[in-house]
């Protein structure tokens, strides 16, 4: 194998050395300092193979590998390295440190390609930061533009721009990525599920990938002393949100399989054990494979909620964060994928993922694909989450291999 597990191995080290929370999980929230020597680390590594970087619109970083035709369209592969708050070490970083592996192996061998290929880190994927999931990806990819960027805000007030100019990041290609500039994009990525583990079969071959809509819900009544407002003259917050949170769940159970929806965040203000709570604020993270299905689902969440705030004379207003149709990957890619893989005497297993990824974004204006390693217990977006460096550096191999085809 022109991969090494080696280098794979020390990768994921070095990258999640850098972590905000040591000991509780790994913490790199998009632009802070350990995101930031993250992503030096990579661009050190590609340095060193003779590759230059550039921050591209959206805070995104481009490595390119120029081909015989630096003119054509190029073929990105890549993942993420921000996380969620407490995450684990190789949702994202698995993909990245395998495209780098890959880059490495292209200058190693003088493996060669005509068009460009591009080691991409897409910024802000996760929304751990900003709230706004595929933040990078949808930013680069022109779906936000600049004017949104700078109105985008963290816990702490700052703006999406503002954070890019506190980490001295440069955009130096204010360009829009589209079809004539991108032939393909290939990511790969832990599962995050059970069906590869419980198959015993090491790799998967993402055909699709679910839509994602998260909204924000903020409910208003009125705060108050908690010892002297009668329970019939109050208008708190928290209860009318309990309900609707409770209503969130049973949308999902009437979908079967295939919605889910999820509240992740709930804020309240003021927040004190003998304050009435006079406002609620709470995330609710929907996902369906059927755009129309989706869609429903949203809708009917928004109906329960703003019909409990008015029978508990409370106000609601729902805002949508972020959203991510359902998308198909390209057939082609995936015959491809599977074909590789074969060679590398593995048979894949064809799945969907139900969690977003940027290349779900990407695949709206090129042709894109997935390749999914095993996830121990299925456990993600925690500690526990774990990925054998064998089955990474095997993956690695085929997105190598499926990369150089399509940069023939």
């Amino acid at each position: 194998m022109r991969i090494r597990k080696d280098r794979i191995q020390k990768d994921l080290e070095a990258i999640n050395a850098f972590n905000g929370t040591p000991g509780k999980g790994v913490t790199r929230f998009t632009f802070s300092g350990e995101y930031q020597g993250a992503l030096s680390y990579v661009v050190e590594e590609l340095h060193r193979i003779g590759v230059e970087c550039t921050f591209v619109l959206g805070g995104n970083l481009r490595g390119r590998l120029t081909g015989l035709d630096p003119s054509g369209p190029g073929v990105m592969m890549g993942s993420h390295l921000d996380t969620v708050a407490h995450g684990g070490r190789f949702d994202g970083t698995a993909g990245v440190v395998a495209a780098l592996e890959a880059a490495r192996a292209i200058r190693e061998g003088a493996l060669p390609h005509r068009l460009p290929i591009d080691l991409v880190v897409f910024a802000e994927e996760e929304g751990g930061r900003f709230g706004w999931g595929l933040l990078g990806s949808s930013a680069w990819s022109g779906r936000i533009t600049a004017g949104q960027l700078a109105h985008i805000k963290d816990r702490e007030g700052v703006s999406y721009l503002e954070a890019m100019e506190g980490a001295e990041i440069k955009v130096l290609d204010s360009s829009t990525l589209n079809s004539d500039s991108l032939k393909a994009m290939l990511e790969l990525h832990i599962e995050q599920g059970t069906i590869l583990e419980s198959r015993n079969v090491r790799i998967g071959v993402v055909e699709a990938i679910v839509g994602i809509k998260q909204v924000l819900v903020t409910i208003e009544g009125a705060a108050n002393h908690a010892g002297t407002t009668p329970m019939n003259l109050r208008r708190d917050a928290m209860q009318g949100a309990a309900r609707i949170i409770a209503a969130v769940e049973t949308v999902a159970q009437q979908e079967g399989m295939a919605g889910m929806a999820t509240v992740g965040q709930v804020i309240c203000e003021p927040g004190q054990a003998n304050v009435i709570p006079g406002l609620v604020r709470f995330s609710v993270d929907v996902r369906h494979s059927d755009e129309v299905r989706l869609e429903a689902m949203v809708a009917a969440i928004a109906h329960l909620a703003e019909g409990i705030s008015k029978t508990r004379d409370l106000r609601c207003h729902i805002e949508v964060k972020a959203e991510a149709e359902p998308v198909e990957m390209s057939p082609g890619i995936c015959d491809l994928i599977e074909k590789v893989a074969r060679t590398e005497g593995v048979e894949p297993v064809r799945m969907a993922s139900g969690a977003g990824h940027d290349t779900g974004i990407i695949a709206k204006i090129a042709d894109a694909g997935m390749i999914f390693v095993p996830s121990k217990a299925g456990r993600s977006h925690c500690t526990e989450e774990f990925t054998k460096v064998e089955d990474i550096a095997l993956g690695a191999e085929i997105l190598l291999d499926t990369v150089l085809e399509l940069a023939r």
